[in-house]
């Protein structure tokens, strides 16, 4: 059997746009992944200056655009004028920091989405993630996930069936996970590769799995071996 076809019921979710081969959270890799197959993008959301969610990883402009400074102090405004892809590779100059709303309105309502809260969240930015979320069909396919358990539980305080996925770099209480209702366990790949007792140990709690972030092959091959169906990661997996 060719070794890709382990990936036929895999859920691939392409890491910031898999960012190992795109400038990181730009529409420039979002565009592509999905090109390239991805089930998922995983994107990362700030606050501007005037509360408006945008697209990037850090809480700061300084290490994957020109810009400098904090996300929160800056204007969409400003925000716009920055370069995100340049710094990868000076082909991708150009690229900006995507307002939330153009990377949900490429979704469009039909792939999926793990839309991560990288700060702890107010009450009413969460309630204007989910109205945006309504608003372009993509409501019951995100999944919201963060490390930050108080995140997870606001979403759900808001929502009641809203997907929810909580990120941890080490095993975690699955009764917490059940208590929150529709949640997934996010874990960074190498704890599962060393306990991968942790894959049945979900299964049978009726709890989904998903690891982050892949960068090796042969990772993923060893990964889905052992059951995991789910796949965040900064390489492209391909079926074919």
């Amino acid at each position: 059997m060719n070794s890709n076809a382990l990936f036929k019921n895999v859920e691939i979710v392409a890491h910031r746009g898999y960012a190992a081969v795109h400038p990181e959270n730009t529409m420039a890799a979002f565009r592509r992944s999905l090109e390239l197959g991805a089930d998922s993008l995983e994107i990362d959301v700030h606050h501007s200056k005037e509360g408006i969610p945008v697209v990037i990883h850090d809480d700061t402009l300084d290490r994957t655009t020109d810009g400098t400074g904090p996300i929160r102090e800056k204007t969409i405004a400003e925000l716009q004028q920055v370069d995100a892809g340049k710094k990868f590779k000076p082909e991708f100059a150009g690229c900006g920091i995507p307002l939330l709303e153009e990377a949900l309105e490429l979704c469009g309502g039909t792939v999926g989405l793990q839309l991560e809260l990288k700060e702890r969240i107010t009450e009413g930015e969460a309630r204007g993630l989910l109205h945006l979320l309504e608003n372009y069909r993509m409501t019951e396919r995100t999944m919201f996930i963060s490390f930050h358990l108080d995140n997870l539980r606001l979403m759900r305080s808001l929502h009641p069936n809203i997907e929810l996925g909580w990120l941890s770099g080490e095993p975690v209480d699955l009764a917490t996970l059940k208590e929150l209702g529709r949640a997934t366990l996010l874990l960074q790949y190498a704890v599962v590769l060393r306990q991968p007792e942790i894959v049945q140990a979900t299964e049978a709690a009726g709890i989904g799995l998903g690891v982050w972030t892949i960068r090796d092959l042969q990772d993923a091959y060893q990964l889905v071996q052992l059951g995991v169906r789910r796949l965040t990661t900064d390489i492209p997996l391909y079926r074919e």
